[in-house]
């Protein structure tokens, strides 16, 4: 993993065949998969509470590379919504029956009451105002309309070996402009909003994967904290995948209905 302590000066010196880069709130679309992959268990859970089987007007904020979008398709009996600021991303969607909409989670471009489900996943983790995104949900949301939240919350990241992984997280969303914390917020934020709120920590029980860490790649690291983090992929990449080596970052799955 060659971690690059600024994005801009990558970009600046790319050859202009190579790929876009991933951005810090836009992994590559592979990041994206594997993440998607890492959850689809506690992802399936919440939207079987959510009774996603009867819902006809599903909203996907954030929805990125639209790793998500064809399950919620599926899954559900109507129309589904893709929305992203990235216009450019969501032009790669190539399920039929969605529709995929620019725009901010903020400020959504929707009349009131539009849909029965609203999902977000690692998404809250990146909106400035998580706030006004989950008042914005609300408004937009039918009665009896459920909002559907996965969100990591880096505060509660366990480790062995203690490597120093938590605050160099941390640290990195901090100054990329994310909200680490933002898995133990909402509940309230959503308590707050009126909703009717039922609240699960996840846990995804495997050993650390080199993968993960690099998500850290377009993070602005110091020298130190690259140091830090190549060496424990190495650790991580020569375990091959065992137990001795424990990495976990928690998840709050937030299932809310409006009344």
């Amino acid at each position: 993993m060659c971690l690059r302590l600024c994005l801009r000066r990558w970009w600046e010196m790319r050859s202009p065949d190579q790929d876009e880069p991933s951005w810090p709130d836009l992994p590559t679309a592979a990041q994206a998969q594997q993440l998607s992959q890492w959850l689809a268990g506690p992802r399936s859970r919440a939207l079987r509470r959510a009774a996603i089987g009867h819902r006809r007007h599903v909203l996907e904020v954030g929805a990125g590379h639209c790793v998500v979008t064809s399950e919620l398709a599926r899954r559900s009996l109507g129309q589904v919504t893709a929305l992203d600021r990235r216009a450019d991303v969501l032009a790669n969607c190539t399920t039929p029956e969605v529709s995929c909409v620019a725009g901010d989670a903020q400020q959504l471009p929707f009349a009131d009451a539009s849909f029965d489900l609203i999902f977000f996943q690692n998404t809250l983790l990146w909106i400035a105002d998580s706030e006004a995104a989950i008042a914005e949900s609300w408004r937009v949301l039918q009665s009896g309309g459920v909002l559907v939240a996965l969100e990591p919350d880096y505060g509660g990241m366990m480790e062995y070996p203690d490597w120093g992984m938590r605050e160099l997280w941390i640290s990195g969303l901090s100054q990329a402009g994310a909200d680490p914390l933002v898995g133990r917020k909402l509940p309230g934020l959503c308590e707050a909003a009126a909703l009717e709120t039922w609240v699960e920590l996840v846990h995804i029980p495997q050993p650390a994967q080199a993968e993960a860490l690099s998500l850290l790649d377009d993070l602005p690291l110091t020298d130190k904290q690259c140091e830090i983090a190549q060496n424990v992929q190495n650790c991580l990449a020569s375990a091959e995948g065992q137990w001795p080596i424990f990495l976990h970052v928690p998840y709050f799955l937030v299932v809310a209905t409006k009344p």
